[in-house]
């Protein structure tokens, strides 16, 4: 473990010199911040993903050989193989004769960080990967990647590391013989791997995923590329969000066994304040779980007044809109409820920080809770054949200030979340969201969450 604790060494002062290389003098080597650090390793534990190989792979296993009560010591015995949990691949671990992972150049273990988003193109396409023209996109925004730079992909697969089936995204072998099942998830091409191994000067890959390859390439071309040019990739990186795209320094706590091919790491990024600005905003359905409520009522036309609140998983979401006659909430009129699947989507071209999205249903019910005969009136609601206190199934016709609902099977809506605020779209008048150009244009009052609930752990 002596990388570990050379760059737990390094992270003990405020800012660091960091030298590239022998020719380099004090005066022109660029400085590390440690305003700001962020771990971007996994936990590891017997739950966390892997690639299935018959006979050959499996999960971790922490075993007790000693404890306090019995010998006063505490210890245990791993079961792992060297590439599980968030881990590095050394050349040797796919060619023949390649650097072991003891043997690779230390200074190559801390890098100037480039982050590509791909995000949006991984939620449409399991199978995408960074490209060339993403590198150049890249250096487009924030200039040409830095000497000694590490290059990682950030495309949200993280969100699935709770669901096993869903980050591995298998759907088994696919011709005879095969000891791997087809995976699907985002990678490198081996065209960029080969572009920044020959263009560029890269001292490391890194992926939130699997593998440095898109899932469903079995001949690891990106990691045969890669790798034969002597250089690092690292695999299952963490918090990539909470990183800039430029600006950050990363290090590889790599550990040191004779003749390994890889292994576990912890990653530690660091950066100054002034680059968070280039952070990526992040929104998963990870950090929507929970319930969110109006802190106050809404204004919902002349003389009607609303809560709402919703409830999220990772894949459902369900609301609860109560409606009154005043402002204190005193006067319940009725109640609407619905739930559904959900799915997040691109970055809003229209409105900053939020993200578009889509919300289906399952179920839409509506609930009188008065027997008011003007309200009744007032809202459309005296031929709908509702009872007051009865729910009311309107999925299929709706229910006059609700038709709009019961025309489409998803709304398309917006999503915002900042902090423990949660914001979106406003419904437009005709309150018509069943088209994406019926998107709304604009937020609408904050909710916040409820005590109790949040993201999981």
């Amino acid at each position: 473990m002596r990388s570990i604790g050379f760059a737990l060494l390094l992270l003990s002062s405020q800012h660091l010199a960091l030298a590239s290389g022998p020719a380099r003098d004090a005066a022109s080597a660029p400085t590390v911040s440690t305003q700001n650090i962020v771990d971007l390793t996994h936990t590891l534990t017997p739950e966390f993903p892997y690639i299935p190989v018959p006979g050959i792979t499996f999960p971790f296993k922490a075993t007790p050989i000693a404890t306090i009560p019995t010998m006063g010591v505490a210890a245990n015995k791993w079961e792992i193989h060297e590439h599980l949990g968030t881990q590095i691949d050394a050349p040797s671990h796919f060619v023949d004769g390649g650097t072991p992972l003891d043997q690779m150049p230390v200074r190559n273990f801390i890098a100037p960080l480039a982050v590509i988003d791909i995000r949006d193109r991984a939620r449409r396409d399991a199978d995408a990967s960074v490209t060339v023209d993403d590198i150049l996109a890249w250096e487009a925004k924030y200039g040409r990647l830095p000497a000694g730079a590490a290059v990682f992909m950030y495309s949200g697969w993280e969100e699935r590391i709770h669901d096993a089936a869903a980050f591995i995204n298998a759907e088994g072998p696919t011709a005879a013989g095969e000891l791997e099942p087809t995976m699907h998830f985002p990678g490198f091409s081996p065209e960029a791997t080969a572009f920044l191994a020959s263009e560029r000067d890269v001292v490391g890959i890194g992926v939130d995923t699997l593998s440095l390859d898109p899932g469903k390439d079995k001949q690891y071309r990106a990691h045969k590329s890669w790798l034969a040019a002597g250089k690092w990739g690292v695999e299952c990186v963490a918090n990539l969000g909470k990183v800039p795209a430029s600006g950050a320094t990363v290090f590889v706590g790599a550990t040191k066994v004779g003749g390994a091919t890889g292994g576990p790491v912890r990653l530690i990024a660091t950066f100054p304040s002034a680059a968070q600005s280039a952070i990526a905003p992040t929104l998963t359905a990870d950090r929507l779980v929970g319930n969110w409520k109006s802190p106050a009522p809404e204004s919902a036309g002349p003389g009607a007044f609303t809560t709402r609140e919703f409830q999220f998983s990772r894949d459902r979401w369900r609301v609860e809109a109560r409606f009154y006659g005043d402002q204190a909430a005193r006067t319940p009129l009725f109640a609407f409820v619905a739930e559904g699947p959900y799915a997040l989507q691109d970055t809003s071209s229209q409105v900053e920080g939020a993200n578009d999205a889509v919300f289906s249903f399952d179920r839409k019910t509506l609930t009188l809770l008065t027997s008011d005969p003007a309200t009744l009136r007032r809202f459309g609601f005296d031929g709908c054949g509702l009872k007051e206190g009865t729910p009311t199934d309107i999925s299929a016709n709706g229910c006059s200030f609700f038709a709009p609902i019961a025309h489409c099977q998803q709304e398309h809506d917006l999503v915002q979340l900042e902090g423990d605020d949660l914001r979106l779209g406003m419904r437009p008048a005709d309150r018509n969201m069943c088209a994406p150009a019926k998107r709304p244009k604009a937020l609408g009052a904050p909710l916040v969450r409820l005590a109790g609930t949040g993201e999981p752990s």
